[in-house]
């Protein structure tokens, strides 16, 4: 192996002589095999580039002793996976699981082109934030999420672990992108912090990060120098603790004069309505955005069959949905879906034998449709119906999936998961709100009916918004809500709009007549004085 102290390490490759996968060190002047000692110099320097370094699968590497380093304890560098070969640093990276998968190799110094290069091995796209694993929201209220791999030691160290820290893997350009990717992680902390470096790039990517979280929930912490490891080596632990505990939420004030807004009603606003699948809701008015949209009626009268009726038109016109059926699993939920799509009962079928040919192509082409567009993400719930696990599902199906429409089947077993007291559904409709006006997204919801006396909605009784259960604020804040009710022995089912925020239109607006065979609704009007 050469003595030459200018020798820079370029990377690990398989071994011509012993054929190990990647004992062969590679430098810019030589290579050295660490399993059989084969050893070749070069006449000339290799040139070195991010490039030219190669993902390899992940094997085992005898490293040098981990020691402090840039102020961080080899206690902390162990916690995080930081180890040290030859003229470079390796940092040891985890999937979401917590099991190793991927090591991130870079330059400990900048080359004569003032640039620390870096590799892979292992499979880098499986990884979760570096630190990820020491991060608990039982034990941490707030998450920092750095730039630099450096960085969140830094504060994990300055913080005595009472604060988790990760760093996003590939630096301030796809911090947002990673971060939307592993939203739903990051939302079970109380409290996101965004260390990002002190930088043009940082603050970008800052200001990124930061509009995927609520108003609320999300900080900026900004350091006395460039980054937290900065501020570690140069002003101590408590600088950096002090930095991030003053980190400020943001949140807008809300307050605006009018002369903001001059001239903005001189085009159209920007408000998209969507035609939905029945035409006569479409007369009263169409579903637009930014809106909560509910439906109501008594028991059995098939309020999931409509909002599933709706999901599918949506996803026939390009439209993503997120469902969320807490009465049903996911699997019960695809059954119905391609049903449906498909024009035959599925769901309650035990065998497929007395279908056709032509039937289990038309089932083949509408699994295709439903499982293989990208249109429809479903919540499995494995019986988390809390406020805060359904609120940060929806949340990562709008932000990070795409979704543009929700429907949420239903809002009130959320509601008795929480009390017998209506404010906690005042609570949680208002979060919904809330939740709606910051994605503008569209939030379709069922919501159960409350029993009173001398009316009987599962045989024909049209609701009233007096008859919804559980809470008033269903009725005030949401948009438009439609009444479903059919007499019991028919397949008759009359709908009726009863509040229209947007147009105003209100009443009677079809019947549809639902066929078991095809799980088809046909939407038709009829006469109101021959039909009760």
């Amino acid at each position: 192996m050469s003595d030459n102290t200018s020798s820079r390490f370029i990377r690990h490759s398989p071994c011509p002589s012993c054929n190990s996968s990647d004992a062969l060190a590679v430098y810019d002047d030589h290579e050295h095999c660490f399993s059989c000692n084969y050893d070749k110099q070069y006449k000339e320097k290799k040139q070195t580039s991010a490039e030219a370094r190669p993902v390899s699968p992940m094997t085992e590497i005898v490293f040098d002793t981990t020691k402090p380093y840039r102020g961080l304890e080899k206690k902390t560098l162990d916690s995080y996976g930081v180890a040290f070969k030859d003229e470079c640093i390796v940092f040891h990276y985890r999937d979401r699981t917590g099991q190793f998968c991927a090591q991130k190799i870079r330059d400990k110094e900048p080359g004569t082109d003032g640039k620390r290069r870096t590799g892979w091995r292992g499979e880098a796209k499986k990884v979760a934030g570096f630190g990820q694993h020491l991060a608990n929201p039982v034990k941490h209220d707030v998450l920092c999420v750095c730039e630099g791999e450096l960085d969140a030691p830094s504060i994990y160290q300055s913080t005595n672990g009472k604060v988790a820290a990760i760093s996003v893997p590939n630096g301030a350009a796809g911090a947002a992108k990673f971060v939307r990717e592993h939203l739903d992680e990051l939302l079970k902390f109380k409290t996101i912090t965004v260390c990002t470096d002190n930088d043009e790039p940082g603050h970008e990517a800052a200001t990124a990060i930061m509009a995927l979280f609520d108003p609320g929930k999300v900080r900026r912490a900004l350091f006395p120098k460039k980054d937290a490891n900065d501020t570690l080596q140069e002003l101590g632990a408590q600088s950096v603790k002090d930095a991030v505990d003053a980190a400020k939420e943001i949140r807008p004030d809300g307050i605006r004069p009018a002369s903001d807004y001059k001239g903005i009603a001189l085009k159209p606003r920007d408000c998209r309505a969507t035609d939905c699948a029945f035409s006569f809701w479409n007369s009263k008015t169409p579903f637009y955005d930014n809106q909560m949209i509910c439906l109501i009626a008594g028991s059995g009268v098939g309020k999931t069959t409509f909002a599933r009726a709706l999901a599918m038109h949506d996803m026939e016109r390009g439209i993503k949905c997120g469902w969320i059926g807490l009465e049903e699993t996911a699997e019960e939920a695809i059954f119905r879906f391609v049903g449906m799509a498909a024009g035959i009962q599925l769901h309650a079928r035990q065998d497929y034998e007395d279908l056709s040919e032509q039937q289990l192509k038309d089932i083949e082409m509408a699994d295709r449709f439903v499982t293989g567009s990208g249109s429809l993400e479903l919540f499995d719930h494995f019986g988390s119906l809390d406020e805060e696990s359904i609120l940060n599902r929806m949340n990562y199906m709008v932000r990070s999936l795409g979704c543009k429409h929700i429907y949420l089947d239903h809002l009130t077993i959320i509601g008795s998961g929480l009390a017998q007291d209506t404010r906690h559904l005042d609570s949680l409709i208002t979060k919904i709100r809330s939740f709606i006006a910051a994605t503008k997204c569209t939030v379709f919801a069922i919501s159960h009916l409350s029993r009173s006396q001398g009316q009987n909605f599962e045989n024909g009784d049209i609701p009233e918004l007096q008859n919804i259960r559980g809470s008033h604020s269903i009725v005030q804040l949401a948009d438009t809500i439609w009444a479903l009710g059919r007499k019991r022995g028919t397949q008759l089912t009359h709908s009726h709009c009863l509040k229209n925020r947007m147009l105003g239109r209100l009443g009677y607006s079809g019947s549809f007549e639902f066929d078991e065979a095809t799980q088809r609704l046909d939407h038709k009007w009829v006469d109101q004085a021959s039909s009760f």
